[in-house]
């Protein structure tokens, strides 16, 4: 704790004036960040300082000081200039309070006095490297502390590199806290504390279409020959390797002589399918958040077995469908980052087992996880999966299964081909709140059929009318809306 009183008199005025130019000398002066003066219940000046290691400030008292007060001298010192004017100097890190009295001890200033990093520059290259926003610089003993606002989340990012830079060259960590305030950690013993808020929060729109075509071609061709005899008995078995045995569909031939016979059996089988999918969600987020959609739903899967002594079965709900999780960032007017995870997943019939005549259905799953950069209003095509798998067995005698025409007779032939076209468009749009008056519902203006029109006509609904008027539109043909007969 330090006192300093004076007189006003000639000799200790030319004392002060050669020590605070010493101490100008010795400290260069630096802006800083002297926010607007307050005035406490006492009438006294309040001004908040913060200050670098080695900085100084002039500061103009309201009036004479008879006596200055430091409270911590380690931290700051004050310099008396004149009786209107002292010098502030930074030595330390830390807080500390300096006060100016008047005579009879009134106070007429206070000086909340911060010592830390010197944020002066950081200040200036902050409004040049990220203009049109918003941003304080604080200090607090080695940490640094942005508060302020900014357009984007993109301009919240780069500010907090460029404080992580200037407060040192070490290996930077950033972590974020519940309260989503990020901080970044510097080896070098520093943080930076990013409380930056992002001006209008954009909304971004995502248009996803999921389409893909998945063909099946199966075909299966075999001959099964059996026969006894007085001498002995024969038999050729021409398993389908493959598939297995699909159709119950067979004929048989048989063939007796004498007390012998011989049959031939012969199973045949062809299948074509063609299945179609096509989803198009569409999800809003705002920027920065997660957001996640899925359309389809849960199918009931043996999941466990407890037999002691009757059996009970465990069953857990698989979801299948199309799933859509994505994280949009504005990055700037119109151009957004996103990150989409797709996943599209249907029941596949043909691997399922049977367990306790219990059957359990395979599953077919396509996902895919990406980030992009795309403007508002752009489309990207990703995952687009053009898959071909062919299999092909031959069963047979040897030797005989290789006979022109007449081997078709000791060999059988399971074939199988899938081909699989999968395409994932997506379209991210930055939104905006609308009236609600410019909502148009899907039902609207729709009307319930009325008895005669269901039993005689056969229709579900009647056409559409005007608000107001539950009558058909006189000279309209065509379809309206989305539901439509």
């Amino acid at each position: 704790m330090t006192r300093i009183g004076f007189p006003i008199g000639a000799a200790l005025a030319v004392s002060v004036a050669a020590a605070a130019c010493n101490a100008i000398a010795s400290a260069s002066a630096a802006e800083t960040n002297l926010f607007q003066s307050t005035t406490d219940v006492s009438g006294a000046v309040v001004k908040n300082l913060q200050l670098g290691v080695g900085k100084s400030v002039v500061v103009d008292l309201p009036e004479e000081a008879s006596e200055i007060y430091v409270g911590d001298p380690r931290i700051a010192n004050a310099i008396v200039r004149s009786a209107t004017r002292i010098y502030v100097s930074a030595i330390a890190n830390g807080q500390t309070t300096i006060f100016a009295l008047a005579r009879g001890g009134r106070k007429i200033a206070i000086l909340d006095v911060s010592v830390g990093r010197d944020v002066g520059e950081l200040a200036k290259l902050l409004n040049a490297s990220i203009p049109g926003n918003d941003i304080h610089v604080r200090t607090v003993a080695d940490s640094i502390i942005l508060t302020g606002s900014v357009a984007s989340a993109a301009d919240a990012q780069k500010a907090l590199d460029i404080a992580s830079g200037f407060v040192g060259n070490g290996v930077a960590s950033a972590t974020s806290g519940a309260d989503g305030i990020s901080t970044k950690s510097i080896s070098s013993g520093g943080k930076v504390i990013n409380s930056l808020t992002i001006r209008g929060l954009d909304q971004v729109s995502l248009k996803v279409t999921v389409a893909e075509i998945r063909r099946e071609i199966v075909k299966q061709l075999g001959v099964n020959i059996s026969g006894s005899g007085p001498n002995g008995s024969i038999k050729i078995d021409n398993p389908f390797a493959i598939n297995g045995v699909l159709s119950a569909t067979e004929a048989t031939y048989n063939w007796a002589k004498g007390s012998g016979n011989l049959s031939a059996t012969l199973q045949a089988f062809e299948r074509q399918g063609v299945a179609h999918t096509l989803a198009e969600p569409t999800v809003t987020a705002v920027s920065g958040e997660s957001a996640k959609f899925m359309a389809g739903g849960t199918i009931p899967i043996l999941n466990s077995v407890q037999c002691n002594p009757t059996c009970q079965y465990g069953f857990l709900q698989q979801p299948y469908g199309v799933t859509l999780n994505f994280t949009p960032v504005v990055l700037s007017q119109g151009r957004i980052q996103l990150r989409i995870a797709t996943e599209v997943t249907d029941v596949d019939y043909s691997t399922q087992i049977t367990y306790s005549g219990i059957s359990v259905p395979g599953f077919r799953t396509r996902s895919n996880v990406t980030t992009v950069e795309l403007p508002s209003g752009g489309s990207i095509a990703t995952a687009g999966l053009i898959g071909t798998q062919s299999q092909q067995a031959i069963n047979g005698l040897p030797g005989l299964m290789n006979l022109p025409v007449l081997g078709a007779f000791f060999r059988s032939r399971d074939y199988q081909r899938n081909e699989t076209e999968l395409l994932i468009v997506v379209t991210p749009y930055v939104v905006h709140a609308i009236d609600p008056s410019q909502v148009v519902r899907p039902d609207q203006n729709f009307e319930d059929a009325s008895d005669p029109q269901a039993w005689f006509l056969g229709r579900v609904n009647r056409i559409y009318s005007t608000n107001g008027a539950l009558q058909p539109l006189p000279s309209y043909a065509g379809k309206i809306g989305f539901i439509t007969q």
